[in-house]
């Protein structure tokens, strides 16, 4: 009993740190935070999966429990499984983008690291989305400034402790850590290219192998 309550708490410590004083930790002081990502190997990869999942969550509950005053789609048609994937597809694009970039130009940081980034990064716009859901059901429309420096705000949170994170973890100065987020972006670009080509090049493959199936079907059989 003793050793079933000693687990517990050591959990409950661990979960404090890793969900709550390790991201904060990031916010305060992200140059020492996201060095100590790099070279302490501080940071938590289930505790940054966890906020993967809570991000595809908050990005449902935008678009379909926002207060009824803001609302911008009627909530009968918003797929949720479609939100929540495109919250994982875009995370995982831009770490691949990254990473596939910052090889190229010597970076240092590896999938886990970049990963890790992109998470701490997102943390204070995850605080920012449930202010923003909150906040939903109490303003007016006359109020919506507030609402919309929720979001404004939480995007530059994103690039401000993205950029910092990611100079961090590769070891790039100022101008390689701009130049290497200026070709993240191309590389996103390029992929995003090369995946729609793939799926509508797959797409007319099924389309050819249906006509050849009809034909052998309709002539020998």
């Amino acid at each position: 009993m003793q050793l079933s309550s000693v687990s517990l708490k050591d959990f409950r410590r661990r979960f404090v740190d890793e969900v709550f004083r390790f991201p904060l930790y990031v916010i305060t002081n992200p140059f020492k935070a996201f060095s100590d990502i790099k070279y302490e190997k501080k940071g938590s990869v289930p505790a940054c999966f966890l906020f993967m999942f809570l991000i595809m969550i908050l990005n449902v509950m935008k678009s379909s429990y926002t207060g009824t005053v803001f609302l911008e789609k009627d909530p009968r048609f918003v797929n949720i499984w479609v939100l929540m994937a495109g919250a994982l597809i875009q995370t995982v694009l831009l770490v691949v983008a990254n990473w596939s970039v910052t090889v190229l130009i010597d970076g240092s940081g590896s999938l886990k690291e970049i990963f890790m980034v992109a998470m701490y990064a997102q943390y204070p716009n995850m605080w920012l989305s449930g202010l923003y859901i909150v906040l939903s059901h109490v303003l007016s429309l006359d109020e919506k400034a507030l609402l919309n420096f929720c979001s404004v705000f939480g995007i530059v949170c994103i690039v401000f402790y993205a950029f910092i994170g990611l100079v961090s973890v590769h070891g790039f100065g100022f101008f390689k850590g701009i130049a290497s987020v200026l070709l993240t972006i191309v590389a996103l670009v390029i992929i995003i290219f090369v995946l729609l080509m793939l799926v509508s090049m797959s797409g007319e493959l099924v389309t050819f192998i249906k006509t050849i199936y009809n034909e052998i079907v309709l002539h020998y059989f």
